[in-house]
């Protein structure tokens, strides 16, 4: 399997507000993570650079509206890179955000003797940190396959694909209705802190016997989507 690992938000309540940036760089941190590199617009800088000017930096970062950075956790042997971008032209609007968590470290999340659960729960972790300090409308992770949700679709509350996680803000929730997300065919679901719910298949994106029937989802969704 050679397709990258996702997590994406395309949009959020509070990227760009101060401290925004140095929390999602916090985040990582805290879970066990060396920064070694980041990179704004065209421009690499160390971590050791970024310690001695991290005000400078992060002024750098927040006028570009734009920020990635590479991660590695040597406990976990897992390696990430980050990017942040919002509010930029090339997005096509002020509240459109690219918010992308990705690894290509891949057999962990599918080969047994790694305990892809496992894995798949760390990342999952990194995600609703991610979902706690932006605030997103919708976000998910799954394998790179080619499926894709839209900013467009975001905006306008459609649901045209259901992913190995679904981060549903409060604005799909109420869309979607609670009572109908919650009694969906599901292998885990959990409350998110402002009120919308992550929506999971299967123990892990890989290979899973508990994953859920995709024709039952796509059933109580109405849709055709469903990796």
């Amino acid at each position: 399997m050679s397709a990258s690992l996702h997590l994406l938000f395309l949009d959020s309540q509070h990227l760009g507000k101060p401290q925004s940036l140095e929390q999602v760089i916090q985040l990582f941190v805290n879970a066990g993570f060396e920064i070694s590199q980041l990179k704004i617009e065209n421009k690499i800088m160390s971590w050791e650079e970024y310690a001695q000017e991290p005000a400078k930096i992060m002024k750098l970062a927040y006028d570009a509206k734009e920020l990635s950075f590479l991660a590695f956790n040597s406990e976990w042997s897992l390696e990430i890179l980050q990017q942040i971008g919002w509010g930029i032209a090339k997005l096509g609007g002020e509240r459109r955000a690219w918010i992308r968590t990705i690894t290509d470290n891949t057999p962990y999340f599918w080969r047994t003797e790694y305990n892809p659960a496992r894995y798949s729960r760390f990342f999952l972790d990194i995600g609703k940190r991610l979902y706690e300090i932006l605030r997103p409308t919708f976000g998910w992770s799954d394998f790179d396959y080619g499926l894709r949700t839209t900013h467009e679709d975001i905006e306008a509350l459609q649901l045209p694909v259901i992913y190995w996680a679904n981060f549903f803000g409060p604005a799909y929730v109420d869309k979607i209705g609670r009572d109908k997300i919650l009694s969906a065919p599901v292998w885990r679901i959990e409350e998110l802190p402002d009120g919308g719910l992550l929506y999971v298949l299967a123990s892990c994106p890989g290979l899973a016997d508990d994953h859920v029937s995709v024709e039952g989802v796509k059933a109580h969704f109405g849709i055709e989507s469903v990796r």
